[in-house]
């Protein structure tokens, strides 16, 4: 009976549901992974976001967000991820710049994984060793 007064009154509310789960799709536009969130995440990050705009147009996944924290370029960050990026942004793009001053990422183009990589093992394995990374951490 639902359906058949569904069905006269032009109702569906598949359809319905597909708009609304539709307004909660998210591109990570780094990775290019897409994402459709439940209601009260998907209101949380809007929270965070301040707008649901800024939502849309700045959303990064955590895992994108960690290495442009470490200093990895976008354009290294889709090389490890093994992202096709031929329908993204390119990595100099004005999208990215703003995503990037957006989540105020600090020390984007300077790279930070050489300083985890300094720990006792290296100091002492050959002081041409160290001398060479001394090297690497000031040159800019």
């Amino acid at each position: 009976m639902v359906q058949l007064l569904m069905i006269m009154f032009g109702l569906n509310f598949r359809g319905r549901y597909n708009k609304i789960m539709a307004k909660r799709n998210l591109t990570c536009i780094v990775t290019g992974n897409k994402y459709t969130f439940a209601k009260d995440y998907y209101d949380k990050k809007v929270e965070e976001y301040t707008s649901e705009d800024n939502l849309r147009n700045y959303f990064i996944t955590k895992k994108a967000k960690t290495y442009l924290n470490k200093g990895y370029s976008v354009r290294e960050i889709r090389n490890m991820l093994n992202v096709d990026d031929h329908n993204l942004p390119g990595p100099e793009s004005e999208r990215i710049i703003e995503l990037i001053d957006f989540h105020k990422v600090k020390d984007y183009t300077k790279n930070k994984r050489i300083f985890s990589t300094l720990n006792f093992a290296t100091y002492k394995s050959d002081p041409n060793v160290t001398k060479f990374i001394n090297n690497i951490k000031t040159y800019e």
